[in-house]
């Protein structure tokens, strides 16, 4: 009986240290694995576009995209396409980022522009480095060139961000409301200098307005019956309903006047009054009788 119990507790012992060692080999402690900048997130490349390299060792540079927008991750591996060994000046490879200057000029923008040497790294073939990533926050846009320790560099492109329009006002919700047109405030005007009146309608892009313009009598509140001018303008295009219109034009006489405008119909119109003054004499306005020719006053 001791005999057997002693034969059993060797059989347990001897498939612990085969469990043991059979777990040690096939375990990661016999692979080579290059270390990365773990907190520099991952690249997620969203243009999948290359650039003409100027050297051929480019092609050893391998990276999702060559062209990336200002702020994105730029990742990148090396990876030993040669027959023969690739022998880099450190261990790990190091690498730095140059900039393209408006006059041609390359500076460095990012690590060490002549990096001592130190222990050397070689890369047999078909071998990878760890991938490198940096961020181009901040960064101007323009083109920029990575070269690494191992005699491989690459040119990239960085892009601006285009301008985000931010999105405008909704317009509230149509009401039936009655068509209206008004006549913006008009400030003094002065005699002989061109001017705009302006306003706002409810009525249709390209609907032709037509306005008149009478002097008052002066000291009274009379108009007088000869229209200055009368002509005609359209409706231009507004925002939520609401259109715009306007005319242009001169007065030769100080005084006081009136703007009427209507549609056609006659249906909707509005008046305002303004004022024209001499430029001399600011406070002078000239006596326009009943019956007078067109003082010296044109519209666009």
């Amino acid at each position: 009986m001791t005999l057997l119990r002693t034969t059993i507790i060797l059989l347990l012992m001897f498939c612990i240290l085969c469990t043991t060692g059979c777990t040690e080999l096939s375990g990661t402690g016999n692979q080579t694995h290059n270390t990365s900048d773990t907190a520099t997130p991952a690249s997620v490349a969203k243009y999948q576009q290359t650039l003409a390299q100027p050297e051929e060792s480019a092609n050893l540079m391998k990276m999702d995209t060559d062209i990336y927008n200002l702020g994105e991750v730029v990742e990148f591996v090396i990876t030993n396409e040669k027959t023969g060994d690739l022998s880099c000046t450190n261990d790990p490879p190091a690498f730095s980022v140059r900039y393209q200057k408006g006059t041609g000029q390359w500076v460095t923008r990012m690590g060490e522009e002549s990096a001592a040497a130190g222990n050397t790294t070689k890369l047999k073939p078909g071998e990878s480095t760890a991938p490198y990533r940096f961020v181009t926050a901040g960064w101007d846009p323009g083109r920029y060139r990575i070269i690494t320790d191992c005699g491989v560099s690459r040119e990239i492109l960085l892009r601006a961000l285009p301008s985000v329009t931010p999105a405008g006002t909704p317009c509230p919700s149509a009401t039936n409301a009655s068509p209206f047109i008004k006549v913006n405030p008009v400030s003094n005007q002065n005699a002989r200098e061109p001017f705009s009146i302006t306003g706002t309608t409810s009525l249709a892009v390209g609907e032709e307005l037509r306005y008149s313009i009478f002097a008052l009598v002066s000291g009274t509140t009379n108009i007088t019956s000869a229209k200055l001018v009368s002509s005609t303008t359209t409706v231009s295009a507004g925002k939520c309903g609401t259109n715009m219109w306007s005319i242009d034009g001169v007065i030769e006489i100080p005084g006081d006047y009136f703007i009427g405008i209507s549609n056609n119909a006659n249906t909707v119109s509005a008046v305002k009054r303004f004022t024209v003054l001499s430029k001399t004499r600011p406070t002078a306005t000239s006596t326009l009788p009943e019956k007078i020719q067109t003082p010296g006053i044109s519209t666009g």
